[in-house]
């Protein structure tokens, strides 16, 4: 009885977690810039960021995501001036991106985000076992696995 008032108290956390999580990273913010961006944007930014000079179809592939959304983005954060577009030297008729000064400032400005990210994390772990933590990513894996399932 009592194993199964844990698990729908842990239920209910994880929940809650997940949209406290999630209403936060909704939110728009600048990255370090006088812009707002959204999350489909800094992700763009960081996957560019992490992968200059691809193009469109090699980002659409690599983020298992549309060119059709991948170019709609691009072109808002052109516009935004975050990327810039460029002729591939090695393919002329073949255009790439790369992120400009204002684009790399909000990808180190997202990284600075994941660090605290990282640091909440571990202030969550402090004091855990290796065991402990070992069963807490063998539970997140699972779930993770089972919802990739559905």
């Amino acid at each position: 009885m009592e194993n199964n008032k844990n698990e729908l108290i842990l239920t209910k956390k994880l929940l809650d977690v997940i949209a406290r999580f999630n209403e936060s990273d909704r939110l728009v913010r600048n990255f370090g810039t006088d812009t707002a961006l959204h999350l489909s944007e800094i992700h763009l930014i960081e996957f560019v960021g992490d992968h200059e000079n691809r193009c469109v179809s090699d980002i659409a592939r690599e983020k298992k995501i549309t060119k059709g959304a991948v170019s709609q983005t691009l072109m808002r954060l052109e516009e935004k001036k975050y990327i810039a577009k460029g002729t591939d030297p090695e393919n002329r008729s073949r255009v790439v991106v790369s992120l400009t000064e204002k684009g790399w400032t909000a990808y180190r400005e997202h990284q600075k985000y994941h660090r605290h990210i990282d640091s909440l994390v571990s202030s969550c772990l402090d004091g855990k076992t290796p065991e402990e933590i070992k069963t807490i990513l063998d539970f997140l894996a699972q779930l993770e696995h089972l919802l990739s399932c559905r």
